[in-house]
């Protein structure tokens, strides 16, 4: 094992692969000269569950209120993101994005386990070391650079990138204990919680319908604030609600103090719309019981479950029940269920534009690791891409390495 390098990459997720990939492609460092290390016993696995396995690498539709975290960082962020023009840099190396209805990009063959195998392949043909089962345990800075230390041995590096992801995903490595890493470099942590996550909730509202599944249109809120809103599956469970729509708006609830959620079944249906099919519901079949009202327009338990809870008993009071459906959020299943972590490093500390930090030259600090966590749907890998290209590119760049 080479014990120096030019550059050392903590950790083997996303933002170390492209990282190091960006480092070596065309004019860049030479074989030898960049490492990365992984605590696993292989790099990638949280790639590979990425959009169910299918690689949902970005989104098209970027935008600042894509992102969270320190605001005015986060707005920065999604500037990364876009100014990266990640589509092209992928096709630059052999994997072309496609991207559905909602602006997913995904690799064209729909697979997560062929885009790993490109981004090994190419690390392998530029010379990337790949250390695993390497647990950095403490970083020092020395003459000419930085002193890595694993339990059992240490490298020598004159950059480091830290890529070591969050907390979100113990299965994948990333357990929230490399925050510490930074710590004597004066970086600070904000409160962790976790984001795209399954969410529980008041039990008498869900009560009966686990494993059912309905089209809805779903509001997040904290407290009377609505924060924004999504049409998509809602999946109820034993413990609370699930599906996309919760994905999507956990991002904004996780960290709130009054969070609910307010579903509005029949999305395709304007709520005179449903007045008007409730109403003729009842003319045609006078002798339906009230439990019954909404048999044959939804699920009959999501139906009877509606009623028991809205003492609704007009035709105008059960169409707003069925519109305004609020469930108090209780949490959410936790950072071992979570996609993404929101919170990380303060963004204080790190500039900008090329994620180096402010307190310690030639260290830098990219992607999940930081506090900036995005919606669901390929941001969030966007911006540790885009952040971890950024960074790559800044140590060429004072290398007179050229930036092809």
């Amino acid at each position: 094992m080479n014990k120096n390098y030019k550059v050392a990459i903590i950790g083997g997720g996303s933002a170390g692969i492209f990282a190091a990939i960006e480092l070596t492609r065309v004019n860049g460092f030479k074989p030898g000269e960049v490492v990365i290390l992984e605590k696993n016993d292989r790099i990638g696995k949280k790639l590979l569950a990425t959009g169910n396995g299918q690689g949902n690498l970005t989104n098209k539709n970027v935008s600042k209120d894509n992102y969270y975290g320190e605001k005015e960082f986060a707005i920065k962020a999604a500037k990364t993101v876009i100014n990266a023009n990640l589509p092209e840099y992928f096709y630059s190396i052999s994997m072309p994005i496609s991207f559905d209805k909602e602006g997913r990009g995904y690799p064209v063959s729909k697979q997560a386990s062929a885009v790993l195998d490109i981004l090994r392949e190419r690390l392998f043909y530029c010379g990337v070391e790949v250390l695993t089962e390497f647990n950095v345990q403490k970083i020092q800075r020395v003459k000419d650079g930085y002193r890595l230390s694993s339990s059992s041995s240490e490298i020598f590096a004159k950059y480091v990138i830290a890529a070591f992801g969050g907390k979100a995903g113990k299965n994948f490595g990333t357990d929230g204990t490399a925050y510490s890493l930074l710590a004597p470099f004066n970086h600070k942590v904000t409160p962790l919680f976790p984001s795209l996550v399954q969410l529980k909730t008041e039990k008498e509202k869900i009560k009966g319908l686990s494993g059912l599944k309905e089209k809805a249109k779903v509001f997040a809120y904290d407290g009377e604030k609505c924060l924004g809103e999504i049409t998509g599956d809602l999946l109820f469970t034993d413990y609370g609600v699930s599906g996309n729509t919760i994905f999507y708006l956990s991002a904004k609830l996780t960290d709130k103090k009054s969070p609910k959620i307010k579903v509005e079944f029949l999305p395709e249906f304007s709520i005179s719309e449903t007045e008007k099919l409730l109403n003729d519901k009842l003319k045609n079949s006078p002798f339906i019981k009230r439990e019954d009202y909404l048999l044959g327009l939804l699920n009959k338990k999501i139906g009877e479950r509606i009623i028991k809870n809205s003492n609704a008993n007009t035709v105008k009071e059960i169409a707003y029940a069925i519109k305004n459906y609020y469930i108090s959020v209780t949490g959410n299943t936790g950072f071992n269920y979570a996609q993404v972590t929101k919170g990380g490093i303060e963004t204080s500390g790190i500039d900008e534009i090329t994620y180096e930090s402010k307190y310690a030259k030639n260290l830098f600090i990219v992607g999940e690791a930081l506090n900036v966590d995005g919606d669901c749907g390929g941001y969030n890998l966007s911006f540790a891409i885009s952040s971890a290209l950024s960074s790559a590119r800044e140590i060429k760049k004072r290398e007179n390495i050229d930036n092809i």
